[in-house]
């Protein structure tokens, strides 16, 4: 059934509130975002935003739900490609950890546990969980993945592996985000190999 035309405004309404909270978020960190300044740079009275979202933290957990989705749509060209599932899977994670660094502010200053335990995030990263499962089954049937490993394990270290804190290495200058990303999906991809 289509959707009303109330329901496609509420739906660009919320787009545009997620948006410009992303930049602000960018801009100054989660401490400092005010909700009446987003507010004004929406244009919509703060009850508004309050409507869409019960609070700021709500607010920075939709934004960073919103991130993981744009991440899934940005990959599914990659996901469907003709190229062997490995290279695949490579591009995907390198793309990921690029989307990932530039929400890695939001992300640090928000209890972890509140984003962590989001039915909103544990649903989108379940989708992304199970493309990674599909195209390391495929690795595995064409012969690059190891058959031994468990696949579910595999996931699981590779989300660990992007939501561990390196930024205190990245600050000092111990290392640069290149070479953060080459380092974690060479470790991932070469673990994996048959």
């Amino acid at each position: 059934m289509a959707k009303s035309f109330r329901e496609r405004q509420r739906e660009l309404r919320e787009d545009v509130i997620l948006d410009t909270a992303y930049q602000l978020l960018l801009e100054q960190g989660y401490q400092k975002m005010n909700m009446d300044e987003l507010a004004a740079q929406v244009g919509v009275a703060k009850m508004t935003i309050y409507q869409h979202f019960p609070s700021k933290e709500a607010l920075a957990i939709g934004v960073i739900v919103r991130g993981m989705k744009i991440i899934e749509e940005e990959l599914t060209p990659d996901f469907v490609s003709p190229a062997p599932a490995l290279e695949r899977l490579t591009a995907i994670l390198t793309k990921s950890l690029e989307r990932r660094s530039a929400m890695r502010r939001i992300n640090v200053e928000l209890p972890s546990i509140a984003v962590t335990q989001h039915p909103g995030y544990l649903a989108q990263r379940d989708r992304l969980a199970a493309q990674w499962s599909q195209l390391i089954e495929q690795a595995k049937a064409e012969g690059s993945v190891d058959r031994s490993l468990s696949t579910a394990v595999l996931v699981r270290l590779l989300f660990n592996a992007f939501q561990t804190d390196f930024d205190d290495l990245l600050k000092a200058g111990s290392i640069s985000a290149e070479e953060l990303a080459h380092t974690l999906i060479t470790v991932a991809i070469k673990g994996m190999h048959a």
